[in-house]
């Protein structure tokens, strides 16, 4: 099981940043890996909400709440993800010193048996850059009220306190 946490220190009330984070179908305008996101049903936001994500590369994944709480948290189990057997995310935010601590924690395991296994220091390696990234244009995406116009990775990383 693969299992990653981490945070950003937000320039901003709790209120402005669970705004950005709870709107689902907003998730491309921080996320470089995300091309696109749109929920499907009834339901825009809150538990059993469900969003489809076309990826970069073209794939389309699926994401479903399980768990959320008004202002604070919510996690979601994704679907469909390529050398990914089950996956599960849980994002938190929390006021500190007049700031917002963003975290992500995630889990997930790996398809594959051994050789998912033996891929499992890559994979997380590679999640580990991207979360960086991610949590990095959504710093500036709440901090600037507009998507950063360029690379993700060229964005200052993040301080995961406050």
């Amino acid at each position: 099981m693969l299992k990653m946490k981490d945070s950003a220190c937000i320039n901003a009330p709790v209120e402005k940043v669970w705004e950005v984070l709870s709107n689902l179908e907003k998730i491309s305008d921080w996320s470089e890996e995300i091309k696109s996101a749109e929920c499907v049903g009834d339901h825009k936001r809150g538990l059993h909400a469900q969003r489809k994500c076309l990826l970069s590369n073209n794939v389309i994944i699926t994401e479903r709440i399980v768990s959320w709480n008004e202002g604070s948290s919510f996690t979601y189990e994704g679907f469909d993800i390529p050398m990914i057997a089950s996956a599960k995310n849980t994002w938190t935010v929390k006021s500190d010193k007049g700031q917002t601590l963003l975290t992500t924690e995630s889990e997930a395991s790996i398809k594959g048996g051994y050789l998912g296994l033996i891929l499992e220091p890559l994979i997380k390696l590679v999640s580990k850059r991207m979360s960086r990234k991610t949590l990095s244009a959504f710093k500036f995406l709440v901090e600037n009220g507009k998507p950063y116009d360029g690379k993700h990775s060229s964005l200052p990383r993040v301080s995961s306190v406050c």
